[in-house]
């Protein structure tokens, strides 16, 4: 009996490639995320550490210089803040696209996988039957030989 071969093996084989490239697009979009988040928190703490230093400037009685110096500079830390929020949603918006793109991708890789196995699996039944078939044809070769034998005795 020939070896298996499973027909739509280029198929399957350019079906896991696109998956491998999904797999890397949804890392890289993950990693961009992640790199915005870290920005997004660092902003959180500098605009808390601002506010922070202008209520000090408040207590201490310094004049109104700092104060507006301060409200400014919160002001400006407030839409650094607000633009890495955009950022971030936009991020979010590509992860979960890249995302979908994956699992779609990994759906129709599977899918091909299944019809492998099914191939796989009817090629192992037809050569266990030919198996049995020769088996079974020994087994009455054997028989036939020996029946003349016992018949002549």
């Amino acid at each position: 009996m020939p070896a298996f071969r499973f027909r739509a093996q280029p198929a399957l084989d350019l079906r896991r490639r696109e998956y491998d490239a999904a797999q890397r697009v949804l890392a890289r979009a993950d990693a961009e995320r992640h790199q915005v988040q870290s920005r997004c928190d660092a902003a959180d703490r500098a605009r808390a550490q601002a506010r922070h230093d202008a209520d000090q400037a408040v207590r201490t009685g310094s004049d109104g210089l700092d104060r507006e110096w301060y409200r400014f500079w919160i002001v400006r830390l407030d839409r650094e803040r607000d633009t890495l929020q955009t950022s971030l949603n936009a991020c979010d918006a590509a992860v979960e696209a890249a995302r979908a793109a994956c699992m779609e991708a990994r759906r129709r890789c599977e899918a091909l996988e299944r019809f492998r196995e099914k191939a796989y699996d009817a090629y192992l039944a037809l050569a266990a039957a030919e198996k049995r078939k020769n088996i079974d044809e020994l087994a009455t070769q054997r028989y036939a030989l020996r029946q003349p034998r016992q018949q002549g005795a």
